[in-house]
């Protein structure tokens, strides 16, 4: 069984190894030439700007602007460097604790950690939300947060420091994360006044912390937020608080069931096929992790499930009502894949709950050691089932990615030689538009300044050119599949 243990956790690091691989091709959007030459034209007054008028996110602007300026400094896009420090980052605010303080087996907990990163990254498009370094750094911090918040809470290890903590780093970084963060200390609030004996004061006082921040971040958002609704095609939900609500179970109830590699960030729903799959999918996951818990000893008081549901929940559907008000439809696919993995953690808190309930009825399963050692293997099987069959969908982009790094290097390298270079003209040579990386296409052409596209326009501004020749994505001769 150690064995299988060690051959399905090196199956999970093989996939996460294989995303990590393909760093090296991740690029930069408009969304960076714009941000980062504010930063050099107006310095610290642009970060607070954006932070008072735009978006109050302190922990991924301030980082954000701190990579923006030593890119500004070295003259090196830095991409595939910044994004794997925050994946890191992210990793350890996930699993750490979990994997150094968890009364678990040690092997349990490796797989558990390592299939979880894993899963992440399957089952829906990630390139928005894992390569892009503006997205990466907003929403990223949220989900290693929740992950964490989980982990711990149905391990029975969450101390109030670690919860605090969690909470502030998940408010700071996007509103996503105070959402969540809005919705769990409301809950925490509650308990504190009607189930004081649930929340010790040692717990209790540590949420004083996240508390102040969260009041210093609504009171930014309220006095000094401008919230920009126009620039999008009208639609019955733009604009409207309440018809963007009325609007969002639907989609709620889907994310929470479906799962598909099909882009939906431009206003396309799941398919039937889609909600097929994920519901088999999440069932496969569901029964997988429930055996694993059963067997490991995770078996949490079911109120203390309560909270971390809601919140997840809750937030889920309040980033989809958002973006029905805002833009008018579901975007963007960060979005997405952002509450998709939420719906894991909430599979995670189902399997959970499961695993209390039917250990206390089916003991004699566990006290016997075949059926014990069954259900171990019906766990690894299960997680190998869903890692295949997400990872299959998966397999052209990876194969697209891995064959076309080089063309991407090489490519990387000739835009920035270009727009480094001396002259008003630079050439914007794409690479090869695989999804596993790459998102947002330029249409190919000669532009000019002061003339359309507004993320061409940026990128000619930071290079500090005119014109600007934007060449259509490279091809290899054929795509391994």
């Amino acid at each position: 069984m150690g064995m299988a243990y060690g051959f399905v956790v090196s199956v999970m690091v093989i996939v996460i190894g294989l995303q990590a691989f393909i760093l090296p091709a991740a690029v930069w959007q408009g969304d960076e030439y714009d941000y980062f030459s504010n930063i050099r034209e107006h310095g610290l007054a642009f970060l607070s700007d954006r932070m008072l008028h735009w978006s109050m996110r302190p922990f991924s602007e301030i980082v954000i602007f701190g990579y923006g300026s030593l890119v500004n400094l070295l003259h090196r896009p830095l991409t595939w460097v910044f994004l794997s420090l925050t994946w890191l980052f992210c990793a350890i605010v996930a699993f750490l604790p979990f994997l150094r303080q968890a009364r678990i087996p040690v092997p349990a907990r490796m797989l558990i950690a390592a299939s979880l990163a894993a899963i992440f990254m399957l089952g829906h498009p990630s390139a928005d939300l894992f390569y892009w370094p503006m997205a990466t750094i907003a929403h990223l911090p949220v989900l290693a947060a929740a992950c964490g918040l989980v982990l711990l809470n149905i391990a029975n290890i969450l101390s109030g420091r670690a919860e605090a903590l969690l909470l502030t780093l998940a408010m700071t970084s996007s509103e996503a994360g105070l959402f969540l963060g809005t919705l769990w200390l409301g809950g925490r609030g509650f308990q504190a006044l009607f189930f004081r004996n649930d929340l010790p004061d040692r717990q209790r006082n540590w949420l004083f912390f996240p508390a102040g921040t969260w009041l210093c971040l609504a009171a930014s958002m309220i006095f000094n937020h401008r919230v920009s609704i126009g620039g999008f095609p009208y639609t019955p939900t733009h604009g409207h608080v309440w018809a963007s609500f009325a609007a969002s179970f639907s989609p709620l109830l889907n994310t929470m069931i479906a799962l598909q590699p099909d882009e939906l960030s431009r206003g396309s729903t799941f398919t039937g096929s889609a909600i097929a799959a994920g519901l088999t999918l999440k069932l496969i996951l569901t029964g997988a992790l429930t055996a694993l818990f059963m067997t490991c000893g995770i078996r949490p008081a079911l109120r203390t499930l309560i909270l971390p549901a809601i919140a997840l929940i809750g937030a889920m559907y309040l980033t989809i009502a958002a973006a029905f008000y805002e833009f008018g439809f579901l975007c963007c696919q960060r979005h997405e894949t952002f509450r998709l993995d939420l719906s894991f953690l909430l599979i995670l808190l189902l399997a959970a709950a499961l695993s209390t309930i039917l250990s206390e009825r089916l003991t004699f399963l566990l006290q016997n050691r075949a059926p014990a050692k069954m259900l171990e293997s019906s766990a690894l099987a299960g997680l190998l089932v869903f890692t295949a069959w997400t990872g299959y969908w998966r397999l052209p982009g990876m194969s697209l990615a891995i064959a076309g790094l080089p063309l991407e290097k090489a490519a990387h390298q000739r835009l920035w030689a270009s727009g480094l270079s001396s002259g008003t003209d630079m050439i914007y040579q794409q690479g090869t538009s695989s999804p596993a990386f790459y998102y947002w296409y330029w249409e190919p052409g000669t532009y000019h300044a002061g003339g359309p596209g507004w993320d061409v326009q940026s990128a000619m501004r930071y290079f500090g050119k005119t014109t600007i020749h934007v060449l259509p994505p490279s091809s290899l001769p054929s795509v391994p599949r």
